[in-house]
């Protein structure tokens, strides 16, 4: 029941912004805006939206050979579409990283090899996506146009995500903190601390896979900034990759937030507000925005058609749930 409450609330919330913003807009400006879109646009938007996918796949497969080295990339790119879908498309309350998580418990039977490398590269992603916010805010001087309150909070953030991964990397630390944890472990974020760095302690003690995986997550950021440059030259607008680099980053960390339905609504009207503080008319940072989702659901079907030519897949959702995993 409480599944379907929380999902409930992720369609209200996703329905609800998403109809605010158009509710909002200047539909004859957009209509006509979004009528000059190059024939090209969309194709190349797709193609770096599954790039972007690979990459992540490149990423989890990484930290999943650690403990399985015969996993093939294609399965685990087949996988990764597959959550792609669940993640972007299908209203589920759990979301694709139980469907990877499954995939891989259905050939291992290992929950814990299943899971923290899940955990892992999320952790780190994170990581990586505040750093090339915090330095592109910085480095395009707009530090004043995101307001200091926010670039200051977003440092700290980061500040305290890398210290705490260091804490839990050398082994010094961990054990005590570890210790520490267990006895308060009554608690449910406590819990959730103690869980999380049992995950990533065994990957943090190897700095060459830690460093590989951030610059998986690096190149995964700056290829899905990329789509959104592009859809903007596409629709002939006039905007920088420096706007780019400081506002998509930012509109990520919104998505990253637990309450809608795969982001939507809560990444479209975070694009459009924060390109209008850089000066991008509110039909131009609209385009760009509501043209990005024909791109997620184009780049959705390579796992749909996957999803439903095995007929193994067709329970996978309700076979994960009731899995320990779920």
């Amino acid at each position: 029941m409480n599944k379907r409450l929380l999902l409930a609330a992720k369609i209200v919330v996703s329905l609800g912004l998403l109809g605010y913003l158009l509710w909002q807009l200047d539909w004859p400006a957009l209509i006509e805006k979004a009528g000059s879109l190059s024939w090209w646009t969309l194709p190349l938007a797709v193609s770096l939206f599954l790039c972007t996918l690979y990459v992540s796949t490149l990423r989890w497969a990484l930290l999943l050979r650690t403990h399985y080295p015969t996993f093939k990339t294609s399965l685990l790119f087949n996988h990764y579409l597959v959550a792609t879908l669940f993640n972007n498309i299908l209203p589920t309350a759990s979301g694709g990283d139980l469907i990877r998580s499954y995939y891989i418990y259905r050939h291992k039977k290992d929950a814990v090899c299943a899971v923290s490398p899940i955990i892992t590269e999320r952790v780190i992603g994170l990581v990586a996506l505040l750093a090339v916010n915090v330095v592109a805010i910085y480095l395009t001087s707009s530090v004043d146009i995101v307001t200091r309150v926010l670039w200051s909070t977003l440092l700290m953030i980061l500040s305290g995500a890398v210290i705490v991964l260091i804490l839990i990397a050398v082994p010094a630390t961990y054990w005590p903190l570890h210790r520490l944890l267990e006895r308060l472990s009554r608690f449910r974020f406590i819990s959730f601390l103690l869980r999380m760095g049992e995950a990533t302690h065994g990957y943090l003690k190897y700095p060459g896979t830690v460093s590989a995986i951030f610059l998986y997550s690096v190149a995964h950021q700056l290829l899905a900034i990329t789509v959104y440059f592009f859809l903007a030259k596409g629709l002939g607008i006039d905007i920088s990759i420096q706007v780019i680099l400081v506002v998509i980053p930012l509109t990520f960390i919104a998505v990253a937030l637990p309450i809608s339905i795969g982001g939507m609504g809560v990444r479209e009207l975070a694009t459009v507000g924060l390109m209008m503080r850089f000066g991008i008319a509110e039909s131009d940072a609209a385009a760009i925005a509501l043209i990005y989702i024909p791109v997620i659901l184009l780049s959705s079907l390579p796992g749909l058609y996957i999803y439903l030519s095995r007929s193994s897949n067709r329970t996978v959702l309700k076979e994960a749930e009731e899995s320990k995993l779920g």
